[in-house]
């Protein structure tokens, strides 16, 4: 069966910028974190109000399941930017 997009490389990565309001102290931060690790994500920075994450094209949740996930344990969540490495 040939792949639906054969321009699409399951192994680059992309990366999102994520608007998040609550990341007001370590537990906060830590919950955040665990969610989007569980989704496949690796975070590679968090600073007051913001995330940025990367993940394979091959295991994106895309900015519904990282905006489902934060939200579902009580983060407001912004834009939500992607940007392919």
């Amino acid at each position: 069966m040939a792949p639906s997009n054969p321009n699409l490389d399951p192994t680059q990565l992309l990366r999102y910028v994520v608007q998040v309001d609550g990341l007001s102290s370590s537990e906060r931060i830590g919950e955040a974190r665990e969610q989007l690790t569980a989704l496949g994500l690796l975070v590679d920075r968090i600073d007051q109000d913001e995330m940025e994450v990367a993940v394979s094209q091959g295991a994106n949740p895309g900015a519904d399941g990282i905006r489902d996930a934060l939200e579902s344990v009580g983060f407001s969540v912004g834009d939500i930017t992607a940007d392919p490495s």
